[in-house]
């Protein structure tokens, strides 16, 4: 399943970003704790060049927290480099991002006779006006739960010390792995108006089961083993899962696009359980 999606307005980021890195002291880069990896646009060491970075993976409480730990602790690995867990939607955590941005700015000159000046960068869909407005206490900023919402540079006054940019989400033009563009579409970053929902939903059990055999245990009784179940299989469990849920139609067979919404629907906002799509790099 091959997924693709680059609207013109993100080409218009990348200049912005350009345009503005010369004003800008630190970044704060925006990913989904779910897929760290594929959630972090490789365009972006390249546009932001040596600034400092603060990494906020956001949506913790929608990730495996040992997983969580182990992508902080990858992260701060890297030079001039703070990672932040943080959740938006419970306003958790937040004011860790202050701490981070004096961290790697506290040594330059300038440091305490002016604000500091951050952008905040990331994909789609990863909560980045959220963060904006829980940051500012209200709706400075327009947030919207599809992708490619964000359309121009905002710029806030976060306080007396702070002001922040918010551009759009940012994508790259090719997917070269194919399992990033599965991973972003899982997450909603891509347009479901542009995929097979069905597909993506196939692929979803499948790779759930194969990360955490036990995630469908209470639905089914034997959990998939591996990538190499067949299409059959996969549809019996989703089967099986929509039965449970009472997702029937007329005659009583599964009412399957309903199963499919709902499936996606409830591994995005955590109700189908705490997941983590990929584990940080050896090195």
């Amino acid at each position: 399943m091959e997924i693709q999606w680059f609207p013109g307005h993100m080409l218009k980021t990348q200049r912005l970003i350009q345009e503005h890195r010369s004003q800008v002291d630190v970044f704060l880069e925006v990913v989904d704790a779910r897929a760290p990896f594929a959630t972090s646009n490789p365009l972006l060491d390249e546009l932001l060049g040596d600034k400092p970075r603060v990494v906020l993976l956001n949506k913790i409480d929608l990730a495996d927290p040992r997983a969580t730990s182990a992508w902080k602790a990858w992260y701060e690995q890297r030079p001039e480099t703070r990672a932040v867990l943080i959740s938006c939607k419970e306003r958790k955590n937040l004011p860790a991002i202050s701490h981070a941005v004096n961290e790697l700015c506290k040594d330059k000159k300038w440091f305490g006779l002016r604000k500091v000046r951050g952008m905040i960068v990331g994909v789609p869909n990863v909560g980045k006006s959220s963060l904006i407005n829980a940051l500012v206490g209200g709706k400075k900023a327009s947030v919207a739960p599809k992708p490619g919402h964000t359309k121009g540079l905002q710029r806030m006054n976060i306080s007396e010390k702070f002001d922040l940019f918010d551009t759009p989400g940012i994508l790259w033009h090719k997917f070269e792995d194919p399992s990033v563009g599965l991973r972003l579409a899982f997450l909603g970053s891509v347009k479901d108006e542009i995929l097979s929902v069905s597909d993506l939903v196939r692929e979803l059990v499948v790779t759930l089961s194969a990360l955490y055999p036990q995630a469908f245990s209470s639905y089914w009784a034997d959990p998939v083993k591996g990538l190499e179940e067949s299409e059959e299989q996969v549809f019996g469990r989703i089967e099986a899962w929509g039965r449970k849920r009472g997702m029937l139609a007329k005659g009583g067979e599964v009412a399957w696009d309903r199963a499919y919404q709902a499936l996606l629907s409830d591994f995005r906002t955590g109700k189908l359980g705490r997941f983590t799509l990929e584990r940080p790099p050896l090195r």
